[in-house]
Parts: C-alpha cells; sequence; structure tokens
C-alpha cells in the first residue's frame, strides 16, 4: 500500500512537472495566417462557424464546408467584410467522392491549402443499448474517418511544399472517458489518438498539428436542458467564438494540444492520465438517473 502511495504521488509530482515545463517553453511557429488558404469543414454553425470568422479576421482565404449550402452562404456574406475571399462548396465529407471533390475545387481557386481545419462533428448520448445504430455509424464516420481521409487527401499537397497546418477539433471527451457517450467517446479518443501519431509521423516535414479539445460548449448539440444539467454538476460552458479564438491563437503559436473548458476539465484529463481509479470512482459517485437523462437528449 505504501509504495502504491508513493508510486500515485511520484506521478503526480511527475505530471505537474512536466506540464509546468510544458508551459514556460516558449513556441515557435512560422504561420501569418495572412493570404493563407484554410479549408474549413462543419463550417455552417457552432465552433466551425466561429472558426470561420477567427480566420477571416485574419485576412486568411477561408474554404466553407458543410452539407447545408445555405448556411454557408450566410457565413461566407456575414464573413465577407474581414477577407478578400471565401469560397463556399456543399458536401457530405463522410462520402469519399465529395471529400476529393472539396480538395478539387479548393486547389482549382487558390492553387493551395495552407490549413486543414477537421471540424465536422456530430454528438450523440445515452446508454449504448438505447442509441440507433445508424446515427452511431454516421457519427464515427463523420467524427473520426473523414477527418483521416480528408487529412490524406491534402497531405501530398502539403508534403509536397514542405509546409501545412492541420488542425484538429476533438474534445475534452477524447481524454476523459465519460459514460454515457460511449461512441462518442470513442470516436473523439480516435481523433486524439490519430492526432497524436500523425504528429510523430509528420516530425521535420514542415507540415504541423495542433489538436484543440473543447468541452461543453453553447452550440445546437447542446439544448437547453442538457446545458442546465452540465451547468449543475460544475462544469463551464464555452462560447463557440471564445473557443474559435483560442483554437487560432495556440495554432499560430505551434501548440501541439489545448485543453479548454476551464479548471475542472483540465484537472479531469491529469487526473485520467495519472490516476484513473479517482475518475471511476467519480463517476460512480456522480452518474446519476439526472445525467443519464440528460445525455440522452445531446445532439437532439
Amino acid at each position: 500500500m505504501r509504495f502504491a502511495r508513493r508510486l500515485l504521488w511520484g506521478g503526480l509530482l511527475g505530471g505537474g512537472a512536466y506540464w509546468f515545463v510544458r508551459y514556460l517553453q516558449p513556441k515557435h511557429s512560422t504561420l501569418v495566417l495572412n493570404e493563407k488558404v484554410v479549408l474549413i469543414t462543419g463550417a455552417s454553425s457552432g465552433i466551425g462557424r466561429a472558426l470561420a470568422f477567427a480566420f477571416a479576421r485574419r485576412a486568411a482565404r477561408v474554404v466553407l464546408v458543410a452539407r447545408n449550402e445555405e448556411r454557408l452562404e450566410t457565413v461566407r456574406r456575414e464573413i465577407e467584410p474581414y477577407t478578400t475571399d471565401a469560397l463556399v462548396v456543399p458536401a457530405d465529407i463522410t462520402d469519399d467522392a465529395q471529400c476529393q471533390a472539396v480538395v478539387d475545387r479548393t486547389l482549382e481557386a487558390f492553387g493551395r491549402i495552407d490549413v486543414l481545419v477537421n471540424n465536422a462533428g456530430l454528438a450523440l448520448g445515452g446508454p449504448l443499448q438505447d442509441q440507433d445504430a445508424d446515427r452511431m455509424h454516421q457519427m464515427l464516420e463523420l467524427n473520426l474517418w473523414a477527418a483521416i481521409r480528408l487529412t490524406q487527401l491534402v497531405l501530398p499537397h502539403m508534403l509536397e511544399h514542405h509546409h501545412g497546418y492541420i488542425l484538429n477539433v476533438g474534445s475534452s471527451l477524447g481524454r476523459v472517458a465519460a459514460p454515457v457517450v460511449a461512441p462518442y467517446v470513442a470516436s473523439k479518443y480516435g481523433l486524439s489518438g490519430f492526432s497524436d501519431a500523425l504528429r510523430r509521423e509528420l516530425a521535420g516535414t514542415g507540415v504541423h498539428v495542433t489538436l484543440v479539445q473543447p468541452s461543453w460548449t453553447h452550440t445546437d448539440m447542446l439544448n437547453p436542458d442538457v446545458e442546465d444539467v452540465v451547468e449543475r454538476y460544475g462544469f463551464q460552458i464555452d462560447h463557440p467564438d471564445a473557443v474559435a479564438e483560442r483554437a487560432v491563437l495556440e495554432l499560430v503559436q505551434g501548440e501541439n494540444e489545448v485543453i479548454l473548458g476551464g479548471a475542472l476539465v483540465r484537472l479531469g484529463v491529469l487526473t485520467e492520465r495519472y490516476a484513473p481509479l479517482l475518475v471511476r470512482l467519480y463517476w460512480r459517485l456522480r452518474m446519476t438517473s439526472e445525467w443519464v437523462a440528460a445525455m440522452g437528449k445531446m445532439g437532439q
């Protein structure tokens, strides 16, 4: 027992020292967004729409991708005062042919892709046995497979020019395995692992990977009932504009990963990594019928 306590405290202290050194370590990046071509998926609403504004305000040329063309056109008109070029490409990026068409149209219009933002996503919740199989399959395709495939299609162009940035928008649930959202957690854990592995694979190539992990965010994925329960559990709900601004800032500064959502979420991520038993005990106490019911309304 004494050895186990020493091991636990040693891990916590070692992890704290590691993160402190990372916090103090200066970051270097050559990215200047002026006139850069930025392709954003899921750009019609939520964090994607906010990212379009954040990049446009920095004079980037923005490619807006989502299924709903009308909503994309609305976003394009809204960001027009900030950017000289905004291209709307309606597409379902879970379809391989449409995914390829997005890349082809962007290269045809601008000749390059400097930043790929894999933001498109879908959230579902509820006990696993109650979730719809088709919706789960759609979510896994959109949250994970589409991001991998689009990156695969863009990567040869970036490697040819020894320059490029990939911004993957994940979730704090890609580091903390919260219950009653198991398939969603699986998709975001997958995106986290993909980002980590790809970053190592691309070391020294001039192509950089940044993973931003938002927590609870005020988007269409959360209805007021879910937000009410989440807040009463002590979690912070961020505005999409704040998430987007932080994501772009961390991308420009060359960060590998950033966890959003406040101190409670960051503590949860550290505890999951170094003392997962404590997280398991936390959810044994906190997984009430109220929480289960709220998670079942996610994405509705």
